[in-house]
C-alpha cells in the first residue's frame, strides 16, 4: 500500500496553521456519536458527555494529522429567519433556468417531476430534538474559545470561499504562505484546494478499509483522482471540479444536472450575495490572519480522561 499524504505532511509550529473548521459537519460527528450513548446515560450526564466530545473534536483539529497547536476559526450555516433556507433555496426557486434543468432530468430519468423535490436540499433528513441540543452545547462552547461565524441565508461553503478569495486577492504574506487546512466532508471546499497558496483538504470521513481512496488530506492530485474515479470527470485544476459538478449535477443539495455554476463555484461571489457586504467580513479576516494558536490543551486532556473514566469508546484518531 503507498504511503498517504497525511503520514509524511509536516505540520509548521511558526505561524501556527490555519484550521477552517465546518461546524455543521462536526455537529452531525458528535451527534452521531452521542446517540449510541444516550440509553446509557441519564439526561444531565449525556449534556456533559456532549461537551467534552466537542471539546475534543474542536480541540483535537485534522484527526488524520498529530495533535498539534493549530488556530481553529469555526463557521458555520444560518438559514434566513424568514423563509428557512439559504440564499441558494431562494434563488433556485424563481431561476426558470432551474426549473428547465428539473424538466429535463426528470424526463431522462422517466420521473414524474411533480413529485420530485426540487427545492435547494430539499432532500435532506429532517433533525430531531437530539441534534439541536448537540448543536446548542457545541456553539455555546465554540463561540466561547473560538472564533465563530455565521450570517443569515449563507452556508459554511461561504465562507470557505471567502478564504480563498482573499488567500488569492490578498497583500498578506503571512496568509498566504501559512497552511490552511479545510476541515469538513463537504467535498465542494476540495475544489478551493491549491497547493501553491498552501490550501489543502482534510477530510472528517473515516474511508471503509476497502475503499479505493484511503487519503483523507488532499492535496490537487487526489482531488483530481477523485473526480475522475466518483464524477467521471477529467479535470486538470480543482477549481475545475465546479464546472464538473454543474455539469453532472449535485444531487446531495438537490441542484440538477446544467445547474448554473454560480450555485456551486466557490471560488467566486454571487453578484447578489457577498459576505464582503456584512459586517462578518474584517472579524472573520482578522480572525483568519491570526497566527496564535488557540488550541485549549487542558480542555483536550480533560475531556478525554473524563470519558475514559465513564467507559465512553474514544476513537483512536481523536488520541493524537
Amino acid at each position: 500500500m503507498s504511503e498517504l499524504r497525511e503520514d509524511n505532511f509536516k505540520l509548521e509550529n511558526s505561524p501556527a496553521p490555519l484550521v477552517l473548521t465546518d461546524f455543521m459537519v462536526i455537529t452531525w460527528n458528535v451527534f452521531n456519536f452521542v446517540q449510541d450513548l444516550k440509553h446509557l446515560y441519564s439526561p444531565e450526564l449525556l449534556d456533559k458527555v456532549t461537551k467534552a466530545v466537542w471539546a475534543i473534536k474542536l480541540n483535537r483539529g485534522p484527526d488524520m494529522l498529530p495533535f498539534h497547536d493549530h488556530h481553529i476559526v469555526v463557521v458555520s450555516d444560518k438559514r434566513f429567519p424568514d423563509s428557512k433556507t439559504y440564499w441558494r433555496g431562494v434563488e433556485v426557486l424563481k431561476d426558470e433556468r432551474i426549473e428547465a434543468c428539473w424538466e429535463e432530468y426528470c424526463e431522462a430519468k422517466g420521473k414524474d417531476i411533480n413529485e420530485t423535490p426540487t427545492g435547494y436540499k430539499g432532500n435532506r433528513r429532517d433533525k430531531d430534538d437530539g441534534f439541536h441540543r448537540v448543536h446548542e452545547i457545541g456553539w455555546e462552547y465554540a463561540t466561547k474559545y473560538f472564533p465563530c461565524f455565521r450570517q443569515a441565508g449563507y452556508e459554511a461553503d461561504d465562507f470557505a470561499g471567502l478564504l480563498y478569495r482573499e488567500v488569492r486577492d490578498t497583500s498578506n504574506k503571512l496568509l498566504r504562505e501559512r497552511q490552511k487546512l479545510m476541515l469538513t466532508i463537504d467535498r465542494d471546499w476540495s475544489g478551493l484546494v491549491d497547493e501553491s497558496l498552501n490550501l489543502w483538504w482534510a477530510n472528517t470521513r473515516y474511508p471503509g478499509p476497502k475503499e479505493k481512496i484511503q487519503e483523507r488530506l488532499a492535496g490537487e492530485d487526489q482531488v483530481i483522482f477523485h473526480t475522475q474515479y466518483k464524477l467521471g470527470f477529467e479535470i486538470n485544476t480543482p477549481f475545475e471540479v465546479f464546472a464538473a459538478k454543474a455539469e453532472a449535477g449535485e444531487l446531495g443539495d438537490n441542484l440538477p444536472p446544467g445547474a448554473p455554476i454560480e450555485y456551486i463555484d466557490l471560488t467566486q461571489p454571487h453578484r447578489k450575495y457577498d459576505l464582503r457586504d456584512f459586517d462578518v467580513y474584517q472579524p472573520f479576516v482578522e480572525a483568519v490572519c491570526d497566527a496564535t494558536p488557540n488550541v485549549n490543551r487542558d480542555h483536550y486532556d480533560q475531556s478525554i480522561k473524563a470519558l475514559q473514566q465513564i467507559g465512553v469508546p474514544i476513537p483512536s484518531p481523536w488520541l493524537g
